[in-house]
C-alpha cells in the first residue's frame, strides 16, 4: 500500500474540484439567445402587436422601407420582434445578408 500525505490528497482533491467546476461552467452555461434577423417593412404602415395575433393589442407601427430587427420565431404568421412585440410576417422582407428566412 502506498502512503500519500494528507496535504497532497487535499491539494489533489482541490485541483480536481476546480477542473470539474470550470468544465461544468462551460458545458452548463445558459443557451445562447437567438440571433436577430433584419427585415424591411413592405406595407405602407405595419401594426406592431403585443402578441402573435391580429386581435392582440397594437403597441406601435412601422413605416414602409423601415428596417427592423426580429427574432427567428414565427407563430401563426407573426414574427417576434422582441420585447413583447410581434408583426405580420407577410409584410417583412428579409434585408440583404439577413440570417433569417421568411
Amino acid at each position: 500500500m502506498f502512503f500519500v500525505p494528507r496535504s497532497l490528497l487535499l491539494v489533489g482533491a482541490g485541483a480536481i474540484g476546480a477542473i470539474y467546476l470550470m468544465s461544468a461552467n462551460q458545458a452548463g452555461s445558459a443557451p445562447e439567445a437567438a440571433e436577430p434577423c433584419a427585415f424591411h417593412v413592405a406595407a405602407d404602415v405595419l401594426n406592431v402587436r403585443s402578441g402573435p395575433n391580429a386581435a392582440d393589442g397594437k403597441v406601435g407601427t412601422l413605416r414602409q422601407g423601415e428596417q427592423v430587427e426580429a427574432l427567428p420565431n414565427v407563430v401563426d404568421g407573426f414574427r417576434e420582434l422582441g420585447g413583447g412585440r410581434w408583426a405580420a410576417q407577410r409584410f417583412l422582407l428579409p434585408a440583404p445578408g439577413s440570417s433569417c428566412a421568411p
